[in-house]
Formats: structure tokens, C-alpha cells, sequence
């Protein structure tokens, strides 16, 4: 019996390795352009805040659209402009700078489009959309995340 145990405590090791490989998640916002197959994968914390800035395509004006990531979901808690045309555009009533939100989405699609700005924001980065994609691309942001162990293979392989 002492004979095996430190076997049975590499095993018992390799099993709890195994386990903590397996079931302990990494959660990314996966940026990926749909027309050239190109992705940008951006690590995060479970519900870490983000923000998408753009400039609204009919008024001309500057949004900040805020959100969280959920399990597997884009939370939309506000939408930020001083604009009293997108505002309106929006349905909102009042003049306010920031309007609360509560939507749950599991993708956001762009479509880079001629303006300038198009943004993801982490963590006071700005990712622009030019990163990944050129005008006129579609791009797809969602929430992914997977096994610590995937993406320790993926991140060290190269």
C-alpha cells in the first residue's frame, strides 16, 4: 500500500488538474468579420462592463451604447448621446444623456459602414471595427467562452 501512494496521488492529482481544466471557463468577446473570416478575441471577466461607441448613421451624432457580458449573452443596460434627434430616433422620452436599458442579446451585427469610429471599448481600449474588417464588411460580436484547458492549447500553441 505505501508502495502505490504516491501513484494514487498523481492520479488523484491529474483527476482534480483535469477537473479545474475542464470546468473552469474563459469568457471572450469574439469580434469576427463574417466576409473574410477574420476574428479578434478579447478576454474578459464575467459581467465586465463594455461599450460600443458609434456615430449614428442618419443624425450624424455621437452614441455609447453600454453593456455587460452574461453567460453566453450581451446584456444591454444604456444607451449614452447627447443628441436630442437620436434620442427621439430611440424612443426616448426624456432629454436626459443616459437611458437605461434592459435587453438581452446573443449577437450584436455591424456593417462597417463609411463613418469613422465604429468602436469597441474594453477596459478604456478602443477596438476599432477597421481592426478586423474593412467597409462594408459584416461583423459579429458575441460573448464565447470556453475550458481553461482549450484555451491554454490554443494560446501557447503557437
Amino acid at each position: 500500500m505505501r508502495k502505490n501512494w504516491p501513484l494514487l496521488a498523481l492520479i488523484g492529482f491529474l483527476i482534480v488538474a483535469g477537473g479545474v481544466l475542464f470546468f473552469n471557463k474563459v469568457t471572450f468577446l469574439q469580434l469576427e468579420n463574417m466576409d473574410r473570416g477574420r476574428t479578434l478575441h478579447i478576454r474578459v471577466e464575467p459581467s465586465e462592463p463594455f461599450s460600443i461607441y458609434y456615430i449614428h448613421s442618419i443624425y450624424r451624432e455621437p452614441v455609447l451604447e453600454e453593456f455587460r457580458v452574461g453567460k453566453g449573452l450581451l446584456l444591454l443596460e444604456g444607451v449614452r448621446t447627447k443628441s436630442f434627434a437620436v434620442m427621439e430616433y430611440y424612443g426616448f422620452e426624456d432629454n436626459k444623456e443616459f437611458h437605461p436599458v434592459t435587453q438581452k442579446l446573443g449577437a450584436i451585427f455591424f456593417k462597417w459602414g463609411t463613418g469613422d469610429g465604429q468602436a469597441l471599448i474594453v477596459r478604456e481600449k478602443k477596438i476599432y471595427l477597421s481592426e478586423v474588417g474593412e467597409r462594408g464588411d459584416r461583423i459579429r460580436l458575441r460573448a464565447v467562452s470556453v475550458p481553461l484547458g482549450y484555451y491554454f492549447l490554443r494560446h501557447f500553441k503557437t
